[in-house]
Parts: C-alpha cells; structure tokens; sequence
C-alpha cells in the first residue's frame, strides 16, 4: 500500500499549500480586527480553519497510504493591505494558486495510475471551485460598493453571520 514518491512529495508540498493560506488567512484576521471589521475578520478566521483541516485530510491521507509527511516551512505572511478589495484580491489570488497546485498533484497521480489519490483529490478539486467563486462574487460586491462605507459596513455584518461549514475532514 506504499504510495509513490512522486506523490508523496506532491502531497507534501500541498499541505504546505494548504498551511501557508491557513497562514495568510490569519493575517488577513490581523488587518481586519486592526481596522475593525469584524464581520471581515470573523470570515477570513474561517477561512483560516478551512485551509487547517484541508491540510490536515492531506496529512491523514498521506499517512494513511503508508507515506511520510514532511512538514516545510511556512512562509510569513503580508498583513499590510491597502483596502478591503486588496485583501480579497489577495485571497482569490492564493486559491487560483492553491486550484492550480491542487490539479498538478492530480494530473501527476493521472499519470502514475494513482487511482485512489485521483479519487482523493477529487474532493479539493471541487472545493476549488467552490473557493474561488466565493472569493470571486465577495470581490464584486465589494467592488460594487466602491468608497460607501454604509455598503461596506452591511456587508461586515453579514460576513459575521457566515455560517459554520460541517466538519469535512471525513468526507
């Protein structure tokens, strides 16, 4: 049940993928809370859980095919933004990163014939999607609202009210 090398090393390089946007995400927490938003903040904190129990399906995984995890150093992330667009330019921009790292793990497992790592990734490559249409539409909406900051105010509050995603570590 020994997993390839090739993948082993891919799969590692993805949880510290996944662990530098946990990183990022809490950065993205700091500036929010430094300019009080948050609504904002509160968002980008379940972000941050998001990306730490992606990382850790990756890490479950790895083990469970036999493979040796190999935790990396985590870069230190930016906390200076210039705006609330900024950041979430920032964010889209890490999970367009993440989409593409993601579906180089996968076409390498196509490769190799590695169908349960394909069968395993498929997951990330939907959440993927689901990741960058959110980033996507929450930018338009902040770039709609444009300098009203009764628009950006309404939506903080609703970002505060995002709901808590089930657990999707066993999914």
């Amino acid at each position: 049940m020994a997993i390839d090398p090739k993948i082993q090393a891919a799969i590692n390089q993805q949880i510290n993928h996944e662990m530098t946007a946990a990183y990022n995400y809490l950065a993205m927490v700091v500036y929010f809370d430094q300019i009080n938003l948050s609504g904002f903040a509160f968002w980008m904190r379940k972000q941050h859980e998001e990306e730490l129990a992606h990382a850790s399906k990756l890490f479950q995984y790895l083990s469970d095919r036999g493979g040796t995890v190999e935790l990396q150093a985590i870069p230190k992330p930016s906390a200076q933004f210039d705006s609330v667009a900024h950041v979430f330019q920032a964010a889209l921009a890490m999970e367009q990163a993440n989409t593409a790292s993601i579906n180089s793990v996968y076409a390498l497992a196509k490769e190799i014939n590695d169908y349960a790592t394909l069968s395993h990734l498929q997951w990330f490559l939907d959440e993927q999607v689901e990741e960058e249409k959110t980033m996507e539409e929450t930018l338009g909406l902040i770039r709609f609202a444009a300098d009203d900051k009764s628009a950006l105010l309404t939506l903080n509050n609703q970002m505060a009210n995002r709901p808590t995603e089930p657990d999707t570590t066993d999914a």
